[in-house]
């Protein structure tokens, strides 16, 4: 649910890349950052909206290349 997940006593680690997969999961999403020396870092994305829910801040207007 944290956008990762380690496994294998830490040897092995599953990074999902779909935040809410199909709209219906609430998991997180992640990006490994891993530098010259080895250490890791990891960038969390928030859950998409579940699916039928609109954010507070969405604007409904139609973008101009649609129009």
């Amino acid at each position: 649910m944290n956008g990762y997940n380690w496994s294998h006593d830490r040897n092995i680690i599953t990074v999902f890349s779909a935040p809410n997969y199909c709209y219906r999961c609430g998991n997180e999403a992640a990006i490994m950052e891993v530098d010259e020396f080895m250490k890791y870092t990891f960038l969390q994305f928030n859950p998409a909206p579940k699916q039928n829910e609109i954010p507070a801040d969405f604007n409904r207007r139609t973008p101009d290349y649609f129009l």
